[in-house]
């Protein structure tokens, strides 16, 4: 009976996948620890090792196929890999903390290889040796902008060197920004004269067009220099040129003979020290805020901090001077930089209000606090309508302070921990209440951890990005439990479905569903969805499970070897690759134990299969019984006097194993004694 195979290989899928969606309806009311989830995915990972080496591998060496199982194995594993690459590449890997970890590794790698070849257009990064872009590279940022956006300003540090990946970027002169002195387009550099002399911007740097840049940090830099004999002396040739001679006195005002004297000091303190001493020093006027602090509205948090904070956030602070109808930012622009006005007049402006209100501020107002703490658009649009100086504080230097001021950052934490930023969020950035905690969640982690607080602004184009990540996971999910399906298939055809197996399966899925519900909760999936996506992964097992057991009916002994080696390579590469990995990355150590206590429970489950039972102890029964057996199956199979026909014979052993099967399961009669 084909169809009553089925529906056992059916249901003994079902019952082996089970623990799929239960794993996932268990993330509703308990969320387990990194330790508790890699303690029971090493011991299902164990498990399932044993399993696979007893009922399945030995029930296939025992039939005496060695090389279609190899073949298999390496066929199934090669297959695993192949797929499970082209998953993670469209947003599977997100299913394990593991696979993530490896993505993420790769990716890198490959943007080593990038930065190398885009960088390396640049006339002061050309011929760099592969080493020296391998040193650079883990500094250097990618920096996507939309047309209009700011770089950097007028009068800032020149803390970095630029180099367009795609797009292009205009530069203007403060003194004209009606039209613009320069375009820069791909593969050029810029920055780069302020970066090597030291001395602030002289123009600012807008994004002509979108545009992709590649930043690379002046301190990497400055490092690189003290560390490469060949940037050494191409930067000493750069100090000795015209270009820089006429740069610093055109462009930042400094005397000639002033502008010489320098150039004559960095040369010979390069090659002394190899650095290059500043040209020309940041305005920042501490003392004129030190006197201003106590009088500072609408930003608290930089009052009352013990005085070396305060020291320190006077060090990182711009002064800067703006005309009459100079826009600081506009609205729905990423919130760089908050300010702080030191005399004369702003006002913002919401030009998609009704009506186009607008607030007045001035002296010792700050404003753009708000969207600069949590990274996110700016609501409103902030002009000058008088001339005014303010002070800045850029995002860059506020995640410097949160790393180096403890009570600084403290004060944050608890300005994250209360409703003001929750209620920012959500009122004026139009976030969910959802989406809000999220943000408040990574930010109280960011600190913690001492990293940079997370921009609220990049999580829609963030999610937008992985869009595709949800099928992806699902397909990465299912292609770990494919393998399952095509298992249970063969051995339930073969009347060799051991408890050992369908015990390993179940105790392997368990925590794999776990662990990847846990992830993907994180990614923003809803609970229902998580839910459903296993459940329809539990239906695809048992679908899977009874094709198999049909599929290959009436097939050559060396083709059943076959998929089970490609079952058995592809099951141990995934464990391989996603179970202990993400077991040992969240456990340490103490997965080892656990990895082995689960193998003996599949081991153990071994010795309670009823003796009778087609296919137990494949392993461990004696030869002369497994001869006996094989003697028994093929009388069932050619009954006496009963012809053979060609292609046939297999099929109705197969049916006849399945009938054995059943009625080892079925309840013994009473005996008439």
């Amino acid at each position: 009976m084909p169809e009553s195979i089925a529906w056992t290989a059916f249901w003994m899928g079902i019952l082996s996948a089970c623990s799929l969606p239960l794993g996932a309806l268990t993330t509703r009311f308990w969320t387990p620890g990194d330790r508790t989830t890699a303690m029971l995915m090493a011991f299902g990972g164990g498990a399932l090792l044993a399993a696979l080496t007893i009922d399945l591998v030995g029930s296939a060496l025992d039939s005496g196929h060695f090389n279609a199982l190899a073949l298999g194995a390496l066929s199934g594993g090669v297959l695993f890999v192949g797929l499970n690459q082209v998953v993670n590449d469209f947003g599977g890997f997100l299913r394990k903390t593991s696979t993530t970890l490896h993505h993420l590794r790769r990716q890198e790698y490959r943007r080593v290889k990038h930065i190398a070849g885009q960088i390396g257009r640049a006339d002061l990064l050309r011929d760099l040796t592969r080493w020296e872009y391998k040193a650079l590279a883990p500094s250097v940022r990618n920096l996507e902008l939309a047309r209009g956006a700011s770089i950097y300003q007028t009068g800032d540090p020149a803390d970095a060197l630029y180099v367009i990946a795609s797009g292009e970027v205009e530069l203007y002169d403060p003194s004209d920004t009606t039209k613009p002195v320069e375009r820069i387009r791909r593969n050029e550099a810029f920055g780069w004269l302020s970066c090597i002399t030291g001395a602030p911007t002289s123009e600012a740097a807008v994004a002509a067009t979108d545009v992709s840049l590649w930043v690379i940090p002046k301190a990497a830099i400055d490092s690189l220099v003290r560390n490469s004999p060949e940037l050494n002396q191409r930067v000493h040739r750069l100090l000795r040129s015209e270009r820089i001679t006429e740069y610093l006195v055109a462009r930042q005002g400094m005397d000639p003979g002033a502008a010489q004297a320098w150039l004559d000091q960095a040369a010979h303190t390069l090659l002394s020290s190899g650095r290059v001493p500043p040209a020309l020093p940041v305005t920042r006027k501490r003392d004129l805020f030190r006197e201003r602090l106590a009088d500072v509205r609408r930003f608290p948090l930089i009052q009352g901090l013990p005085p070396e904070e305060q020291e320190l956030i006077l060090s990182r602070l711009l002064y800067k001077a703006h005309r009459r109808g100079e826009h600081f930012f506009h609205q729905n622009e990423p919130a760089s930089r908050m300010f702080i006005i030191e005399r004369g007049r702003v006002s913002l402006i919401d030009p998609h209000a009704g009506r186009r209100t607008h607030e007045s501020i001035r002296a010792n107002d700050a404003f753009g606090a708000l969207s600069l703490l949590t990274g996110a658009h700016h609501t409103m649009t902030a002009v000058a309508t008088e001339d005014t100086t303010v002070w800045e504080l850029r995002r860059a230097d506020l995640q410097e302070l949160l790393r180096n001021a403890p009570a600084f950052a403290q004060r944050i934490r608890a300005f994250i921990e209360g409703d003001e930023a929750k209620d920012y969020l959500i009122e004026r950035q139009r976030f969910t209440a959802e989406k809000a905690e999220r943000w408040c969640r990574s930010a109280l982690r960011a600190l913690a951890a001492r990293q940079p607080l997370p921009a609220a602004a990049a999580m829609a184009p963030a999610h937008r990005e992985i869009a595709g990540a949800p099928l992806a996971i699902f397909l990465g999910i299912t292609l770990d439990g494919i393998p399952e399906s095509l298992v249970i298939g063969a051995s339930t055809m073969q009347a060799s479905m051991g408890i050992a197996l369908l015990v390993g399966l179940f105790l392997s899925n368990y925590p794999e569903a776990l662990s990847s519900s846990i992830g993907m909760r994180q990614q923003g999936m809803s609970f229902g969805r998580v839910v459903m996506m296993w459940s329809l992964l539990m239906l695809i097992t048992g679908a899977g499970a009874a094709a198999g057991s049909q599929l290959f009916v009436g097939a050559d002994p060396a083709i059943f070897a076959l998929m089970q080696g490609l079952a058995a390579g592809a099951m141990l590469t995934m464990i391989a690759e996603t179970m202990l990995p993400e077991a040992y990355l969240k456990g340490g150590s103490g997965v080892g134990l656990s990895t082995l206590l689960g193998f003996l429970v599949a081991i153990y489950a071994k010795t309670l299969e009823p003796p009778g039972l087609p296919g137990h102890g494949a392993l461990g029964m004696p030869s002369q019984e497994r001869a006996a057996q094989t003697d028994h199956t093929q009388a069932l199979a050619h009954p006496a006097g009963a012809a053979a026909e060609p292609g046939l014979s297999y099929h109705q052993g197969a049916r006849d194993q399945h009938r054995v099967l059943r009625r080892a399961w079925a309840p013994c009669p009473p005996s008439p004694s």
